[in-house]
């Protein structure tokens, strides 16, 4: 929970700074030998000694189990657990811009199964076999590694070509979300005290939907993909913070078969996990009566939804807007509504039913947008004749690679395809501590050297003493 809290007081130091300053698709079932790229999330490499076998293998395990499997319906997965730095100055020893920077170029070696390629080889932590090429591959990505991935996805749009591997993303608590995340709202902003590039919104317009992806957030996470648009409603952004602090860690937890669908914006399939109550009233639920909190909660979630675009799509990019109210009017005559349904969650949380008939408001509260029609979600079979299901590079008749001549030849054609290397405009190795006992990770096959940007985490070991905390801290 310590690391919860500071990744959440580093956030908020940024979020000081800046002040001071379509139609659905089928689910695509992926082919036996998919190989699953997981990342952890800010303060978690998914490598000792910052996390435990124990803890890595409980990761892995939620991430297919309860998020791929959903969103992708993954018959078989070699799951992967790519080395990223994850870390976020003040905490940590790289600021976020360089941590997604190493963690970017790491990811990319990985997809492109090159010898560089980093990853958790103990085998209490799993047993994954190293990337390969003819794979299809998966791309798992929450919080900070998120935004790893969809830098990953737009390099991969802007230079794709026959020789691109093929990817498929799912993104959770994504802050580059088009509609809701933080690092979309202030496109282009950049911190240079801290180090923080705002990078704008994840990318949707790979050709013939080449990069399918899957986006879930949870409501009112501020840093996790549901951001105010109206920031300057601070009722709002306070409820975003609490959100974010008290829901963050939790959210890789909460199983996919729990998101509510609200669309699809060129490749991407977008989702949302609804909170019964604003984080506002949450630190209240040891104290008071389930019942006054629901109450209290219909006036407030009227207040705090005016600070969001739901009428927008979540893949429409959408950046801040500096009047803390959308519509006064409206707003106002939302709230006067807003009484009798408070009444009514009062009496009926007390067992003597809605006495005024009003109906229970949904997620987005009194007056707010309804979800799109349940048939329309392609994790519940809605299908669409346009679907793509991602396309194979190749189809090896198993997980051997080919000839060492003819792979080296195949090798070259796909990383001609994309450069994974990436320039934010700092020095990558500037502040990077060398290790000299690389055992317990490994890179791709084969033996040769090879110069990385970032180099190769401490050991993992059975024996570390290391961070057992369930996977609901891997925020």
């Amino acid at each position: 929970m310590g690391l919860v809290v500071r990744s959440f007081l580093a956030l908020c130091s940024a979020l000081v700074a800046v002040a001071a300053f379509g139609a659905p698709t089928a689910v695509p079932i992926l082919a036996a030998n998919t190989t699953a790229l997981i990342m952890g999330g800010t303060f978690h490499p998914l490598m000792g000694p910052q996390d435990s076998p124990e803890f890595v293998k409980r990761y892995l395990d939620n991430a297919v189990n309860n998020q791929l499997a959903g969103a992708y319906g993954v018959a078989e997965t070699n799951a992967v657990a790519v080395y990223t730095p994850e870390d976020f100055l003040p905490i940590g020893r790289l600021t976020f811009d360089k941590s997604v920077a190493e963690g970017l170029a790491n990811l990319g070696r990985c997809l492109a199964a090159d010898a560089g390629c980093v990853f958790n080889t103990d085998p209490d932590a799993g047993s994954a076999v190293a990337p390969q090429l003819g794979d299809t591959f998966l791309v798992f990505g929450y919080s900070q590694s998120a935004a790893i991935a969809s830098l990953l996805k737009k390099k991969l749009i802007d230079e794709h070509g026959p020789g691109s591997p093929s990817a498929s993303f799912m993104l959770t608590a994504n802050p580059m979300r088009p509609n809701g995340g933080v690092l979309g709202r202030f496109p282009k902003l950049t911190i240079p005290l801290i180090g923080i590039t705002f990078y704008g919104a994840t990318p949707t317009d790979s050709v013939d939907g080449a990069f399918k992806t899957v986006d879930v957030v949870r409501q009112y996470d501020g840093f996790g993909g549901d951001f105010p648009v109206r920031p300057l409603n601070l009722l709002a952004t306070v409820n975003a913070l609490l959100g974010y602090g008290m829901m963050h860690a939790e959210t890789v937890d909460v199983p996919f078969t729990r998101a509510r669908y609200q669309g699809r914006v060129g490749d991407t399939d977008y989702y949302l996990i609804e909170s019964d109550l604003v984080p506002l009233l949450q630190p209240l639920r040891p104290f008071v009566p389930a019942a006054i909190l629901s109450a209290l909660d219909v006036p407030l979630r009227v207040i705090i939804e005016d600070a969001y675009d739901r009428d927008v799509s979540p893949g429409t990019p959408t950046p801040a807007k500096w009047w803390p109210i959308k519509d006064f009017a409206g707003t106002a005559a939302k709230l006067v509504a807003s009484v009798p349904v408070a009444l009514d969650n009062l009496t009926e949380g007390f067992g003597q039913g809605r006495v005024f008939g009003t109906t229970a408001p949904g997620a987005f509260g009194v007056g707010g947008v309804e979800w799109p029609a349940g048939g329309d979600d392609p994790a519940a079979g809605g299908d669409d004749p346009e679907s793509v299901t991602p396309q194979r590079v190749s189809k090896p008749a198993g997980r051997d690679r080919q000839s060492p001549d003819a792979q080296e030849g195949r090798d070259e054609e796909i990383r001609a395809g994309v450069d994974f290397e990436v320039d934010l405009g700092e020095d990558t190795d500037a502040d990077t501590e060398v290790a000299d006992d690389t055992e317990g990770t490994s890179t791709a096959p084969g033996d040769a050297d090879v110069d990385s940007d970032a180099d190769p985490p401490a050991a993992t070991e059975a024996g570390d003493e290391s961070d057992d905390s369930d996977a609901a801290d891997a925020a």
